[in-house]
């Protein structure tokens, strides 16, 4: 009887040695759960599919090389088919019945809305959110569940703070170097009632009271769809530098009133702004409205990532993406016909646009296409999301220190992190307001290029990736 109560005591021990260790998250048969919510079926899956993908491409080079102690990390991933409720539901279900240890990827707005205080609640970590809703920007986050959310990619508020500080900083530097600035001294601020362009209104005017430069802005807030009053009265007030913060149609319809009002100077807009095929027609050539807004003023968008070098060549002869673009002739050659390589791109990109075709190969899936995977827009983002959450189990590891969701956390806190094809980013002294560094990127007709009459919107990089704080100096000087 003494020895049967023994065992007893003994596997009851265990049993909750064993509880103990899943409650702590992800943790189950040496294998490290993370999760998220996202559209991989219906019209969202263009979108989640790609996106989630990119994070387990990270996570297979990271697991490749050993893992966090050996232990693999896997995402454990619902579709939400895009509805918040879907969302919170699946969110609760990977929290309380996966028991993930952290969420990689929150992906889209309306799920970020929903999940957040869930997450908060739960003191579950969350690594990026594939959105700029205001309610991530924190500037003093106290609290374990506030502390742990990692916002990367650009909070709708931080954006409009570079908005502002960069209409302002200088053009040039003293030996004619372009500074990425442009000089303005009166602004104009177009925006809606939409809560991403409020957003960005309240950074810009959080910027303009930092920086010493509210007597210097004129606001005019749009709510019908009639933008010619906002534009005629930013025209009449002679600013050299007008800000749009309205997204996608919209945007549009401002420059076009903007352009019939006569202004012939910068516009400065937002990220999402920046695809100039806003531009174009279905067939890649330019719209009447997009060439009378073109040929009346010089339109600029902020970027966030910095993939461009037009003075580099992918050569890596061995790579089987690689052999992908010489099957589809986008291999350059010399007057000799010797092969010079895939210009226009850094080696950083390179490395992550072959782990991602890598990844998307071995799936063996006739359903995706992993050239197209590699340089995917979606698919660069989840990659950057899976890539910050591997650098911290890295740098957890490096420390000796055990996988906890506090040890993460601060982890995170302790130190500026390299965000994959961006500048760094920094989560110290409770700030949580995703990448402060933009590049510059200008709109232009092709046609201005070859003088001929084939008319198509493109755009090209200006100027490299600036920090929030660079400009901050240049305007303080």
């Amino acid at each position: 009887m003494k020895n049967t109560l023994t065992k007893i005591i003994a596997l009851l021990l265990a049993f909750s040695v064993c509880i103990g260790l899943v409650s702590c998250g992800g943790n189950k048969d040496d294998t490290i759960y993370v999760g998220n919510t996202a559209a991989t079926t219906g019209a969202g899956a263009t979108i989640g599919v790609p996106f989630n993908l990119g994070i387990e491409a990270a996570f297979a080079v990271y697991n490749a090389n050993g893992g966090f102690n050996g232990r693999k990390v896997a995402l454990k991933h619902y579709d939400d088919m895009g509805d918040s409720a879907q969302a919170l539901t699946l969110m609760e279900k990977l929290i309380h019945e996966d028991e993930i240890f952290a969420v990689v990827g929150n992906y889209g707005s309306y799920a970020v809305t929903t999940n957040l205080s869930v997450l908060k609640e739960n003191n579950i970590p969350m690594v990026y959110a594939a959105a700029g809703n205001s309610i991530l920007y924190n500037d003093n986050a106290t609290t374990l569940g506030d502390r742990g959310i990692f916002p990367v990619q650009p909070l709708n508020h931080t954006e409009g703070q570079m908005l502002l500080i960069r209409s302002f900083a200088p053009t040039l530097d003293s030996e004619g170097n372009s500074l990425g600035g442009f000089g303005a001294s009166k602004v104009g601020v177009i925006s809606s009632s939409e809560e991403s362009s409020q957003a960005m209104l309240a950074g810009i005017k959080a910027e303009a009271e930092l920086s010493g430069l509210t007597d210097k802005i004129v606001y005019q807030n749009v709510t019908s769809d009639d933008y010619s009053a906002a534009a005629n009265a930013l025209v009449a007030a002679g600013c050299d530098v007008i800000i749009v913060t309205v997204v996608a149609a919209p945007f549009v319809t401002a420059l076009t009133a903007l352009a019939n009002a006569g202004y012939k100077k910068s516009v400065l807009t937002t990220y999402n702004n920046s695809n100039a095929a806003i531009f174009n027609d279905e067939n890649s050539n330019m719209t009447e409205v997009g060439l009378n807004i073109l040929s009346n003023m010089a339109v600029f968008a902020q970027a966030w990532l910095d993939i461009s070098d037009i003075d580099n060549y992918y050569t890596n002869t061995e790579s089987n993406l690689y052999n992908g673009y010489k099957f589809l002739g986008k291999i350059q050659k010399d007057e000799n016909g010797k092969e010079l390589g895939v210009p226009g791109f850094t080696d950083e990109y390179w490395v992550i646009a072959e782990n991602i075709y890598n990844y998307a190969a071995s799936l063996n899936d006739e359903k995706i296409s992993p050239l197209n995977m590699s340089y995917n827009s979606y698919a660069l983002a989840g990659y950057i999301a899976g890539d910050l959450f591997c650098q911290a189990l890295t740098e957890m590891q490096a420390q000796n220190k055990e996988l906890t969701r506090e040890n993460l956390v601060t982890i995170l806190e302790s130190k500026e992190f390299k965000i994959a094809m961006a500048d760094n980013i920094s989560y110290q002294n409770g700030l949580r307001a995703g990448v402060s560094s933009f590049s510059l990127t200008m709109f232009f007709d092709t046609a201005t290029l070859d003088g001929s009459n084939n008319h198509t919107a493109s755009s090209t990089t200006v100027h490299p990736l600036t920090s929030i704080e660079e400009y901050r100096a240049l305007i303080s000087k």
